[in-house]
């Protein structure tokens, strides 16, 4: 039976023997275990960052099987020089010896994750050593301490072959009767990388190769451009990148700035609830949002001072100045800018999101006169309300005057209390529990399944408005903006 941990007692190995293994050798073992998983249609991981709770490890080598379940190994640098004349023996938490491996930690941590993400998951999963600096036949001269608690089926050497590797593998762990799936397992374990579960994607979504990148790059003393169309996941991006660097790093000071105070709230509760579900404790002390006053300056505030990194999500909807004041006093921290595609790069150091989460709505557009356009609103705003709920429509206007002569016709038609988006809207004392009406550039990070646009600018991009829908779009376009009025009656009648 493999040991949980052991105890050494070696005199020629020292902890700085780590991490000198040839890099060839090590290259070349590491493509063994790809081309292990690529033949076996498995999963494998090369220094796999779990959190859990409090908990930081990071596991040297990880697989996922799944019609088995999942392996690790702990990477363990000895030579035979080094355990030559050495012995080993289980370990005893009453010793003041320290433990030589982890092994037992790391077990516990993923099968109580999964167990609390996943109540009364039975994932099999089993342990291994990685010597990639020991041979076979040099294991079996060693001391017999080692042969009595390590068994040579759990243990990788640097000449095993693919064969004897995926052997032990599958001896550890039999076939199961139904397969498990990598969202379930793998999403649950590394649940920043994950787009959280939904109706439609009910063990959620990996982020995206390119998302990836950026989240697996170490950033600092830099600025960065992260480009990409609307719903290309930028903000899901940004918010995994914040909370992966809390998690390495609870000390530091992460900043995001937002155009408005809710987009900031929204990114903050989806941290929340990432952090909910994938078990993980966050310093929030260490997390700020700051959405920029035209009356103040934000490299004065204390917030950005203390800022180790500033993430800013829809960079291109802030004022310039906000921006250049940015980029001028960013010191030494890292700054990240969130770009729209067809804005120009502010860094050397850039990253385009190619990909797109969300599906193509249905869409239509309505041309009429300006003194009709109120009425075609109404028209089509009761035909979707016989299948929809108020609460699930937004109103954007391009022209602010029109929101506001707007608003009290549509709520004693409806019977509704329409809510307004202002600069200063929040969370913390509103909600979206009713008909919104908005001008577009108040709705960074805000979602509605159903979005109407009304404007009088034929030229316009409606890419940026009709991106806040998720099911349906629609655009209401009318001439002559001058003729534009609102009745002071309305003679519809409403069907019950």
């Amino acid at each position: 039976m493999l040991f949980s941990f052991f105890n050494r007692f070696l005199t020629k190995h020292t902890s700085s023997e780590k991490n000198t293994l040839p890099e060839p050798m090590y290259d070349e073992q590491i493509h063994s275990f790809n081309h292990i998983a690529k033949d076996e249609n498995a999963f494998c991981f090369h220094n796999f960052d779990l959190f859990y709770r409090n908990e930081a490890m990071t596991i040297d080598l990880l697989f996922f099987f799944p019609e088995r379940g999942l392996c690790f190994a702990e990477r363990l640098d000895w030579d035979f020089d080094a355990l030559e004349n050495a012995t080993i023996e289980r370990f005893n938490r009453s010793r003041k010896s320290p433990a030589a491996t982890r092994l037992e930690s790391t077990h516990a941590a993923i099968h109580q994750k999964l167990e609390e993400i996943h109540p009364f998951d039975t994932t099999a999963c089993e342990r291994f050593i990685w010597m990639p600096r020991l041979r076979e036949d040099e294991f079996d001269r060693l001391d017999s301490s080692f042969h009595q608690l390590l068994s040579k089926d759990r243990v990788i050497f640097c000449d095993s072959t693919q064969e004897s590797i995926l052997a032990k593998f599958y001896c550890a762990l039999p076939l199961c009767i139904e397969p498990y799936p990598i969202l379930k397992i793998i999403g649950s374990l590394q649940s920043h990388t994950l787009i959280l579960p939904t109706p439609e994607n009910p063990y959620g979504q990996f982020l995206s190769e390119e998302q990836r990148a950026l989240l697996d790059n170490d950033f600092s003393n830099t600025t960065t451009t992260l480009f990409g169309e609307h719903n290309s996941g930028k903000s899901a991006l940004i918010v995994r990148k914040a909370l992966l660097l809390l998690l390495k790093n609870p000390k530091q000071k992460i900043l995001i700035v937002t155009p408005t105070r809710i987009a900031g709230e929204i990114l903050r509760n989806e941290i929340v609830s990432i952090a909910e579900y994938g078990v993980l404790n966050i310093q929030y002390a260490s997390l700020h949002f700051y959405a920029p006053d035209k009356n103040g300056k934000i490299e004065e505030s204390e917030v950005f001072q203390s800022a180790s990194s500033v993430l800013c999500d829809d960079a291109y909807l802030l004022d310039k100045t906000i921006l250049d004041a940015l980029i001028a006093h960013r010191g030494e921290r890292w700054l990240l800018l969130s770009m729209h595609n067809h804005y120009l790069p502010f860094s050397t150091s850039s990253f385009i999101l190619h990909n797109h989460y969300q599906k193509n709505i249905p869409f239509k557009k309505i041309s009429s006169g300006g003194k009709e356009a109120f009425m075609t609103l109404i028209m089509e705003l009761r035909t979707l309300l016989q299948t929809a709920t108020a609460e699930t429509v937004m109103i954007l206007f391009n022209d602010i005057t029109l929101l506001k002569s707007y608003k009290e016709k549509i709520d004693e038609y409806f019977g509704v209390n329409s809510r307004v988006l202002t600069p200063s809207f929040s969370l913390q004392y509103q909600n979206l529990d009713t008909l919104l009406l908005a001008t577009p550039d108040l709705t960074s990070g805000i979602h509605i399944p159903h979005v109407f646009l009304l404007t009088s600018d034929e030229t316009d991009n409606y890419t940026y408005a009709l991106s806040r829908a998720s099911e349906t779009a629609t655009i209401i376009s009318f001439s002559n903006p001058l003729e534009q009025d609102v009745p002071q009656s309305i003679h519809l009648t409403q069907e019950s």
